[in-house]
C-alpha cells in the first residue's frame, strides 16, 4: 500500500498562549495517492507533546514536554511499535517550554531547545532508545532590543548541519542564530567560531532551514515575519535577501511560524498565522520570488511539514483542530487542497515518515 506516517504532536493542556484540549502524539497514515489523512492511534502519556523527531533509524519518537518552568519541563522517548507509540522513558528539561527536538544524525544523541529560558540541552541515546541523562547544557545570555519578548534569551530551534559538526540555534529574544560545534562521539557542544549571526533588530529569528544543495539556509522570523536568505558554507553565512512573508497591504500582525522547503529545492514555503496562510516562493540562484498566498483552510497554521517525497505539503491549523493537505503542483509551485481534513485537536507538529 502507498502510504507515508505522519506522527502528530499536539497540545495537551493549557498554556498562556493555547487552551489545549488534545490527548497525546496522533498517528495518522497518508494515501499517497489522494492526500487523505486516515487515523492510527493516539498515545496518552507526554503533557503538550508540541514537538517531535524520529531518529535515523526510525525506531523511536522523541518528543518535548512543553510546560513550564515551574511545571517540571521533560523530554520523552517513545518506541514505534506499527502504528502505535509506547513510552521508554524521559528526562528532566533542564529549563521551561521545551519547543523544539532533533536528533543528530548518528542516532546517538537527542538535542532540545527551551524557549522559555532561553537554553539548549543535549541527551545521549541509551541502546534500547531511551534517553540518559544530559551532556551538554549551554543558557543563552543577553538581550535583542527592548521589546518584551527580546529582553531575555529564547532559543526557538535546534538544527545540525549536514554533516553533523556544527549546531545551529535561532534565538528569538537575541536576534542571533547561535553557532555550536557538536561532538557526536561525546555529546559536547562548544561555541563555534564566529560564534553567531546577528539578524536585523527586531526581527525574531524562529526557524531556521537549509537547501537541499547544501549552499544556502533560510531563516524565518517571526516578530516582524521576514525571510532571510544566506549563502552557506561550513559554517559561515553571507546574507543575500530579506524577503516580508506577507502582503504589502495587510494589516494582520506578523507571527511567523514554520518554514520549509522542497525537496527538489525549487520551491520554499512560509506559513503565517494571523494571516492563516502559507507564503509561497520560487527559489534560484540565491533568491526568494513571491508566488503568492494559500489560505490554510483553518487558523493558525503553526506548523507544516513536506512529505520526503515532496508530493504533499500537511499543515496543522493550531485552532481549529484540524490537518489539512495539499498537492504540491512542481511546474508552479501552487499548493492544490486535497479535500481531505483531519480532525486532529491542537496540531503543533507534522512529522512525515516514510516507513
Amino acid at each position: 500500500m502507498n502510504f507515508q506516517t505522519i506522527y502528530i504532536g499536539t497540545y495537551t493542556e493549557k498554556l498562556p498562549f493555547v487552551d489545549g484540549k488534545a490527548e497525546g502524539i496522533y498517528v495518522c497514515r497518508l494515501d499517497m495517492n489522494s492526500g487523505k489523512l486516515a487515523y492510527m492511534s493516539n498515545t496518552i502519556g507526554p503533557r503538550n507533546p508540541s514537538y517531535l523527531a524520529i531518529d535515523p533509524q526510525q525506531k523511536f519518537i522523541y518528543a518535548n514536554q512543553e510546560t513550564e518552568i515551574e511545571d517540571d519541563p521533560k523530554v520523552h522517548a517513545l518506541v514505534i511499535d506499527g502504528d502505535t507509540l509506547y513510552s521508554l522513558n524521559n528526562q528532566p528539561g533542564h529549563g521551561g517550554l521545551p519547543c523544539h527536538i532533533t536528533v543528530d544524525k548518528t542516532g546517538r544523541f537527542v538535542l532540545s531547545a527551551n524557549y522559555e529560558t532561553g537554553s539548549i540541552v543535549c541527551y545521549p541515546i541509551q541502546e534500547d532508545g531511551s534517553l540518559g541523562k544530559a551532556t551538554a547544557f549551554i543558557q543563552h545570555q543577553g538581550s535583542g532590543s527592548t521589546h518584551p519578548r527580546q529582553l531575555a534569551p529564547h532559543a526557538h530551534a535546534v538544527v545540525l548541519s549536514t554533516d553533523n559538526r556544527l549546531l545551529f540555534v535561532p534565538d528569538l529574544g537575541l536576534d542571533k542564530i547561535l553557532v555550536y560545534r557538536f561532538d557526536d562521539a561525546t555529546g559536547d557542544l562548544i561555541p563555534s567560531d564566529p560564534p553567531f549571526v546577528k539578524t536585523h533588530t527586531g526581527a525574531g529569528p524562529r526557524h531556521f532551514v537549509f537547501h537541499p544543495s547544501n549552499q544556502y539556509a533560510f531563516t524565518l522570523n517571526e516578530m516582524d515575519a521576514t525571510i532571510i536568505v544566506y549563502a552557506y558554507y561550513d559554517g559561515l553565512f553571507n546574507p543575500l535577501q530579506t524577503i516580508s512573508t506577507l502582503p504589502v497591504d495587510t494589516n494582520i500582525s506578523p507571527s511567523c511560524a514554520e518554514i520549509a522547503v522542497t525537496p527538489d529545492g525549487r520551491y520554499v514555503y512560509a506559513s503565517n498565522r494571523g494571516h492563516n496562510s502559507l507564503a509561497r516562493f520560487s527559489f534560484e540562484t540565491g533568491q526568494l520570488a513571491e508566488l503568492g498566498y494559500t489560505h490554510t483552510l483553518g487558523e493558525t497554521p503553526r506548523d507544516f511539514a513536506i512529505d520526503p517525497t515532496g508530493t504533499f505539503l500537511i499543515v496543522g491549523n493550531q485552532d481549529t483542530d484540524t490537518v489539512v493537505t495539499f498537492r504540491i503542483d512542481h511546474q508552479t509551485g501552487d499548493l492544490e487542497a486535497t479535500g481531505f481534513v483531519a480532525e486532529i485537536p491542537n496540531p503543533v507538529c507534522i512529522l512525515p515518515v516514510q516507513l
